[in-house]
């Protein structure tokens, strides 16, 4: 199929999903815990205060201790609780050259409002450990393999020996609640994706092309696509129902597409700061573009497949 006709087909596609959208409105938000009223200042960067107890830190780390064997390590660290049984070295490795890494690029480019509450991160070193503990601890075993974040238990359960991709896309969820807590799905996972395969350089964080692209591109081709529209609206419930791995790489993509046009901080930060005013982000969107909906998904669908992953 040549360029010309790929175009074409991608332009009656807009225009037949966008006729069948969906009038569901984003409704799930992550719920903030109150906190204690004694608290200390992490100084990772100045912009707005972070204020943890020192008290939740110290009741945490004695609970995970008198939980877990004698081959982990529990360290207070910046904003977390880092629990690993790998090897000390091994562990800083992961501590300084991406949760640091992490933290300071998320704090450059997106967040002002720091954590009130300690996140736990615990680092296994196989998917052994990865699963005996997470179903000693938590009673799961219905587990990706790479890891997971229990918000309302403000923990992070990482198969670090997959890589450290999932980790970032983690902290992308465990740090964004305290400053955006009614973050739509579709944005919180679009944006905790697009990190999965990321370099975090000069306190800068980019994504890279990466394996959800397939499912995309075969969603375009099949006419199985859902309208950008659509996405936007979707529920929690909607977006992580049967079509999750479109959704995922729809919204992932979506949010490379607004990174690679320099719109992707200043769309977060918007959004943000006008969700009560459009909760889909549809606004923002078409404000930050400066095109209409159905003018920018012509443009995304026709930029997600010229892309290649190899």
């Amino acid at each position: 199929m040549n360029n010309t006709i790929k175009i074409v087909r991608l332009f009656f596609l807009c225009l037949f999903v966008l006729s069948g959208c969906s009038s569901a409105t984003v409704n799930h938000a992550l719920k903030l815990n109150e906190s204690p009223s004694k608290r200390f200042s992490l100084g990772v960067n100045d912009s707005a205060i972070a204020t943890i107890s020192q008290i939740e830190f110290e009741s945490r780390i004695e609970e995970l201790k008198n939980s877990l064997s004698n081959d982990f390590s529990v360290e207070q660290h910046s904003y977390f609780i880092i629990v690993s049984n790998l090897t000390a070295s091994e562990t800083e490795k992961v501590t300084s050259g991406t949760i640091d890494k992490a933290v300071d690029c998320f704090y450059n480019n997106y967040f002002n409002a720091k954590p009130s509450e300690p996140t736990t991160i615990f680092l296994f070193k196989n998917d052994e450990t990865y699963r005996y503990w997470a179903k000693k601890l938590y009673d799961d075993d219905d587990l990706s393999r790479y890891g997971y974040y229990k918000p309302f238990a403000k923990t992070m359960l990482m198969n670090i020996n997959t890589g450290t991709g999932t980790l970032v896309h983690e902290m992308t969820h465990a740090l964004v609640r305290y400053d955006f807590p009614d973050i739509p799905s579709w944005f919180n996972e679009g944006l905790g994706s697009l990190y999965e395969r990321c370099s975090l350089n000069n306190k800068q964080i980019l994504g890279y092309v990466n394996w959800r692209l397939p499912a995309l591109q075969d969603a375009i081709n099949d006419m199985s696509y859902t309208s950008l529209d659509k996405l936007l609206k979707t529920n929690y419930d909607e977006f992580y129902g049967n079509r999750s791995d479109v959704n995922y790489a729809q919204a992932r993509y979506l949010c490379m597409y607004l990174q690679e046009a320099g719109l992707l901080k200043e769309f977060y930060k918007l959004f943000r700061d006008t969700y009560y005013d459009d909760n889909t982000g549809k606004s923002q969107l078409e404000k930050i573009t400066g095109k209409s909906l159905p003018e920018l998904e012509i443009q995304y669908l026709t930029w997600v497949s010229s892309l290649k992953y190899e």
